[in-house]
Parts: structure tokens; sequence; C-alpha cells
């Protein structure tokens, strides 16, 4: 189950680099969509980190 949800969270961070890649192209930077993207990315990584830790400390998975 652990491991699942991992997955899911790397999945959401390549569907988030690929929004942010579609707005950069599509909106040419103009807007704010990109920049939101990639936050979203960023505290999707944190959290990446956050479970990896857990994890490794409580020896899930």
């Amino acid at each position: 189950m652990f491991n699942l949800l991992i997955i899911v969270v790397m999945v959401g961070i390549l569907v988030t680099l690929g929004s942010a890649l579609y707005f950069f192209v599509r909106d040419g930077g103009t807007t704010d969509r990109m920049v939101t993207s990639l936050g979203v990315r960023a505290a999707l990584g944190v959290m990446l980190l956050g479970l990896l830790a857990l994890g490794f400390m409580f020896n899930l998975g």
C-alpha cells in the first residue's frame, strides 16, 4: 500500500511537469499557469521525500 502511494506521487510529479511544459509552449510564459504547475510539482517533491524518509524510518514497503 505504501509503495502504491509513492508511485502515485511520482506519477503526479510527472503529470505536473508535463502540464508545465504544455502551458509554457501554449501560453509562451505570459500566464501564471506554468508557475502554479511547477509549484505543485515542488510540493509533490517535498511530499515524496517525506514519504521516502518515513518508509526508511519505519521499514515500510
